[in-house]
């Protein structure tokens, strides 16, 4: 013990106390901490993979049924419908998932619909776009790590495998939602870049040349993401150089964590449209009431007189 005391007053005394703290830790970590292969796992683990039992031939033959027509054999495009060849992946699933295609009018801007093949058969096409249609891995992949629709119950055989996988959605659902922590940074995000357009509620408005920006109400975390990263119609593109899949998150789940909250409006409420049309309406109607006092008062008088 004397032996320690004397030497601990020594001046060279914390500098090897410091040096001995950190060799330890650096031991320490480096026992502890995942090797390479095991932090790749626990990457890969984490995102959900594309799905592997497609089918390639039947995708050609949804594509030749249902998208030829307007893109051509080879996606390359025609007078009826743009080139797909660098639209990226994402692109198409948003646009099949959604409903907007195949489209009957493509002259018109197509509105959300139900999807009209299955998720297999969507699947299929996807992994024929890939492999055939696609140029050099162009545009944005499919966001498999991001939560898509809920399951339908009509997409499963039987009960129990329908209850099976909707869990499964409300954990990666609920995960991803939850997973973003910086509520202001996501709210920052959408008025700025996307609700002049979308409105603050997500409700869709009026754009320019008859078009409009859809209600976002309906649209899956998946959706979302892939409309930023594709541009669909009058939307600008936002890859991932511009808001990153983490902004992306915080984005995202402020949207859905805002549909999820109750309209206050009462019975005079106006669908959400925004607080500057909500405003102008109130100031509107007030200012008018206001006017049509002020005359019936004033004529009031005039009687009396």
């Amino acid at each position: 013990m004397k032996w320690i005391t004397a030497r601990r007053r020594h001046p060279l005394a914390g500098y090897v106390v410091v040096i001995l703290a950190l060799a330890l830790f650096g031991v320490g970590y480096a026992a502890l901490a995942p090797t390479a292969e095991e932090a790749r796992a626990q990457t890969l683990s984490a995102e959900a993979p594309a799905p592997d039992d497609v089918d390639i031939a039947e995708g050609r033959a949804i594509f030749d049924q249902t998208c030829a027509s307007c893109h051509g054999l080879d996606g390359s495009g025609s007078p009826t419908g743009p080139d797909l060849r660098e639209v990226g992946s994402a692109a198409v699933n948003f646009q099949v998932s959604t409903g907007r295609m195949p489209s009957m009018d493509p002259d018109n801007q197509m509105p959300r619909k139900p999807m009209v093949m299955s998720e297999e058969e969507l699947a299929n096409l996807i992994a024929y776009y890939d492999a055939e249609i696609r140029d050099n891995e162009a545009g944005a992949d499919v966001p498999y790590e991001v939560p898509a629709s809920e399951p339908e119950r009509d997409d499963f055989e039987d009960e129990g495998e329908y209850e099976a996988a909707l869990e499964t959605w409300e954990t990666e659902y609920d995960a991803y939602i939850e997973g973003a922590d910086d509520t202001d940074m996501g709210m920052k995000l959408y008025l700025t870049n996307c609700a002049h357009c979308h409105s603050w509620s997500g409700g869709g408005g009026a754009l320019t040349d008859g078009r409009w920006a859809p209600e976002i109400h309906d649209a899956s975390p998946r959706e979302i993401y892939e409309a930023m990263v594709s541009g669909p119609g009058a939307m600008p593109m936002f890859s991932d150089g511009v808001i990153d899949p983490d902004e992306k998150q915080e984005l995202i789940s402020y949207v859905k964590t805002l549909q999820a909250e109750p309209d206050a409006g009462g019975i005079f409420a106006l669908d959400r449209v925004g607080q500057v049309a909500e405003g102008f309406i109130g100031w509107t109607v007030g200012l008018s009431l206001i006017v049509a006092c002020a005359i019936w008062i004033t004529a009031k008088q005039r009687a009396h007189d």
